[in-house]
């Protein structure tokens, strides 16, 4: 890879990127070099040449693929490895031009081809010829004539598409040397390389946005990032790369895509134009105002394509469309949406996205007077997830005079778009004006949870529901109000009011499937919250089936309800892969509606949480960081996410980036939401461990526990922060007015929060004070439904190395790879007290597998552990072990004796406490 450099006339503009991806590609070009070489071919900007260069690059600029075997020329040895021919437009009419700097200044009269030949043969192991299509036809003859001759390897590049001279086309074609033709980059090669050259991790959205629009071509891809930190639209925030808004199309951009499209008459530029600002079109649409002539010769010479299936008309090139309509002018834009919007008219839209587009070029044209299309295209932008786009027509249709119609699907997309200002003026301007039933439901369940997650007004929001239902006499929106109402009141701890709340729903009248959902998502939540785990996941798959048998109801926020409810249960049961399932449902909500960042960063904080319990504490903050580009202010659901974050740091042990993390959480978490005081809460023993006070982290993690029981001992801010608002100035507002507020003091075997005590007493017993709680963790495991509460309760009462060895494989068997290290290292720890060292050797070996699993993951219990010491001749004899060798078969490949890899092993067994073959081999994966 190259290394990233940045060019003296502007800080930001990188002017040599990481070459990164193609790999199976330049295995292959590598691959052909150690035969005669190969023809690489492809479309303009895709990689070719960058490709060959890697291929051919090496120690000494000669790379493996291009050494010549048993080679003896030590004057090609010492001339350079690779001639480098870059043909050019320029030296195309001169015989020889393009290989000239080669050549000895004096050509014979006679057999030029020959001479040239051996002049190059003479001096370098490899031909690299560059753009060939571009050769003179003398050069192109001396690059055949040189593959032919086999002394060099020849690697040529060229564009495909291209007419190439008769003599390089004749490579391929009579079998000299193969053609490997390059496809676009992939999203996963696109995001690795904008990873490289922007030297810092890249929002997925973004990368994704970027290798569209780029088409997949490198040189492009290049151009839009220069373009779009030139001109701010791609910058930094919290250590991850985003893109937001247009990008800029830069004078060099325009330049080089003009370059592509070439002279183009006035109707076929004008037939560009409708494509750039209609795509996809329909052709019947298209030929009303482009003569089919025109579009013909667009697709010959392939700036425009047609699909067979459904006759839609595209640019050959996402950019183009984007340098084109960068060049027309406002009156001339406003021109051509008219057109647009009058042709799909005559046709009849076919879709409602078709009925989406006119309604958008008859606002962008300036002819949009009709509220109604306007009103009924934000509902189908909302519906094809473009926040900022139906935002835009709901405004649009307001100012038209769309009313009620048009204030409350606006403010309801604003409000999903965290614009919650924005979205309080459209309501406020709607007070008063006369609705019916279920109007007035939409506007108060918009007005209501726009109090909540925008401003923490919890309070105020469950007085906004519990007055509209006293005003609504029909059933089904008094019903919806009030799920409204319990979901908010879940959201906040009052369980019991919530469960009242629904005890209300059904003593209204039969629910509806909407109603049905909502209330079976805030009944999950409920289970879950005394502990029922299994049947909140059950409860959770229940909803979600009935929200699935009614897919022409969109119930975004519902669904994404319904699936952190199934996440946490799932967590608790001890079912990571559910967890993960019911978290990808939300996550995938969440960028299905593009905009709803609200989704996305609650569900990265629920993915991340089963990445932690993995061990895979790197992946969690990665995860957490992306999702936290995304925030705009102090928001509610933040806190989750910023909480994980802080958890993953502090088992990292990166105590300036947890300090951080805590400052920023201070900064940016609004606090209403139990589930985020508990995630502060729970993060909060291992940011102490993190700095060295173990006691102090175990006496947070009790802290944590009697919180969840409901008691005032350490609940609110204290508990989280313990201090660290005074240290790190961070985390206390995330849990002000904690969980003991709303629940008071619980009875000693009764817990308000049954699952949240589970998880922070075991920590206690990670933290090594397990006999403390041991009995207490025992009642919970009574209580607490799932696989997880027994072994976390076995876990406690473990009093023997041997019982801690079956609660690691317990914990390693459910996933939580970091705990069952813990445990293996809490069992080592036991046999060296019982001083037992082969039976301690073994325990550490298994305790050191599991945490290199695990990544950055220091915990206090893994601190001190060794990497199992081998000397190179065990480490061989162990290796061919694993593999299944006998011992003969080992002392015949190494010309060793039996008794020799005999003894040698039980050194290895002794060493490590692995006691077979296939613990050898387990081991010995670690140590790759």
């Amino acid at each position: 890879m190259g290394l990233l450099k940045r060019a003296a006339y502007h800080p930001l503009v990188r002017v040599l990127w990481p070459f990164a991806g193609r790999t199976s590609e330049l295995a292959s070009v590598a691959a052909a070099l150690r035969s005669k070489g190969a023809v690489l071919a492809g479309p303009a900007g895709v990689g070719k040449s960058r490709l060959a260069a890697e291929a051919v690059r090496g120690p000494g600029e000669a790379g493996e693929g291009t050494r010549r075997p048993g080679g003896t020329s030590e004057t090609r040895r010492e001339a350079g490895g690779v001639a480098l021919v870059r043909a050019t437009v320029a030296a195309s009419g001169i015989p020889l031009g393009a290989v000239a700097h080669l050549l000895p200044p004096d050509a014979p009269g006679h057999n030029v081809l020959r001479w040239a030949a051996d002049a190059i043969a003479d001096q370098h192991w490899t031909l690299l010829a560059d753009d060939a299509h571009l050769l003179d036809p003398v050069s192109a003859a001396l690059v055949h004539h040189l593959a032919a001759d086999g002394r060099i390897k020849v690697l040529v590049t060229l564009r495909s598409g291209e007419r190439a001279p008769d003599a390089v086309t004749a490579l391929w074609k009579d079998g000299l040397l193969p053609r490997l033709d390059l496809a676009p980059l992939t999203l996963g090669e696109t995001a690795e390389i904008l990873a490289g050259a922007l030297g810092g991790q890249v929002e997925p959205a973004t990368a994704k946005r970027l290798w569209q629009v780029s088409g997949g071509n490198a040189l492009f891809l290049r151009e839009l990032v220069l373009a779009g930190e030139s001109g701010g639209t791609l910058a930094e925030r919290h250590g991850v790369w985003r893109g937001q808004g247009e990008i800029p199309v830069t004078t060099r951009l325009r330049e080089l895509i003009e370059s592509r499209l070439g002279d183009v008459t006035a109707g076929e530029r004008a037939a560009l134009e409708l494509v750039a600002y209609g795509e996809p079109l329909p052709l019947a649409a298209l030929t009303r105002l482009v003569p089919e002539e025109t579009l013909r010769g667009l697709e010959d010479r392939q700036l425009a394509a047609v699909t067979t299936a459904d006759l839609l008309v595209r640019l050959a090139h996402p950019l183009h469309g984007e340098v084109i309509r960068a060049g027309c002018g406002a009156l001339r834009a406003r021109e051509v949406l008219r057109g647009l919007a009058g042709a799909l008219e005559s046709t009849g839209p076919r879709t409602p996205e078709d009925l989406l587009r006119v309604a958008v070029w008859r606002l962008d044209s300036g002819t949009a007077a009709d509220p109604a299309p306007l009103v009924r295209a934000c509902h189908i932008a909302r519906t094809v997830r473009d926040l900022e786009l139906a935002a835009r027509l709901g405004r649009a249709a307001l100012a038209v005079g769309g009313g009620v119609a048009a204030g409350i699907p606006l403010a309801n997309v604003l409000s999903y778009a965290d614009r919650y200002g924005e979205a309080q003026e459209v309501l406020a301007g709607l007070a008063g004006a006369p609705m019916d039933d279920q109007t007035l439901a939409e506007y108060e369940v918009v007005r209501a949870l726009n109090l909540f997650w925008g401003f923490g007004r919890a309070q105020e929001a469950r007085a906004v529901l519990t007055d509209a239902r006293e005003l609504m006499t029909e059933v089904e929106p008094r019903q919806g109000v009030l799920t409204v109402r319990s979901t908010i009141e879940h959201a906040t701890g009052l369980f019991a009011a919530a469960g009242a709340t629904l005890g209300e729903i059904r003593a209204i009248g039969p629910c509806g499937p909407r109603v049905t959902a909502g209330v079976a998502g805030v009944e999950a939540f409920l289970l879950l919250g005394r502990g029922l785990a299994r049947q909140a996941m059950a409860a959770a798959d229940e909803a979600l089936a009935l929200i699935g048998r009614a897919p022409e109801q969109e119930l975004p926020s519902i669904t994404a309800a319904v699936a952190g409810a199934g996440a946490g249960a799932s967590v608790l049961a001890g079912d990571l892969a559910a967890a993960e399932r019911f978290a990808g449902i939300g996550y995938r909500i969440g960028e299905d509606y593009a905009g709803w960042d609200r989704a996305l960063v609650a569900f990265a904080a629920r993915r991340a949480q089963v990445l932690r319990l993995r061990g895979q504490v790197a992946e969690a903050v990665r995860l957490c960081r992306q999702a936290l580009v995304r925030l705009r202010g102090r928001t509610m659901q933040a806190g989750t996410c910023l909480a994980e974050l802080v958890h993953a740091y502090a088992l990292a042990g990166d105590v300036p980036a947890m300090q951080g993390a805590l400052r920023l959480a201070d900064e940016l978490v609004l606090p209403g939401v139990h589930e985020t005081e508990f995630a502060f809460l729970l993060a909060r023993p291992w940011t102490l461990a993190a700095e060295g006070d173990v006691k102090g982290a175990v006496e947070a993690a009790l802290g944590a526990a009697r919180a969840a029981r409901g008691e005032r001992h350490g609940a609110g801010a204290s508990a989280v922060a313990g201090g660290a608002g005074e240290r790190h100035g961070a985390g206390a507002s995330a849990v002000a007015g904690g969980p003991g507020k709303r629940h008071g003091a619980g009875a000693d075997d009764v817990s308000a929060y049954p699952g949240y005590e589970l998880l922070a007493l075991h920590d206690v017993v990670r933290l090594g004070a397990g006999e403390r709680v041991a009995e207490r963790l025992g009642r919970l495991a009574q209580v607490v439904e799932g696989d997880l509460a027994p072994v976390l309760a076995r876990h406690a009462r473990a009093r023997t190395p041997a019982e801690l060895e079956r609660v690691s494989e317990a914990l390693e068997g459910l996933g939580l790879t970091l705990h069952a290290a813990e445990a293996a290292a809490q069992a080592a720890a036991g046999h060296h007290r019982d001083g037992l060292r082969r039976a301690q050797r073994a325990a550490e070996t298994r305790a050191w597998t599991l945490a290199r699993r695990c990544g950055t993951a220091r915990t206090p219990a893994l601190v001190g552990l060794a990497v199992p010491g081998l000397t190179a001749r065990q480490r061989q004899i162990a290796q061919l072990a694993a593999s299944g060798l006998s011992n003969p078969d080992i002392a015949e490949r190494l010309v060793l004796s039996r008794r020799t890899v005999a003894n040698t092993l039980v050194q290895v067994y002794e060493r490590t406490g692995v006691s077979s073959r296939a613990g050898l081999a387990r081991l010995m994966d670690s140590l790759e």
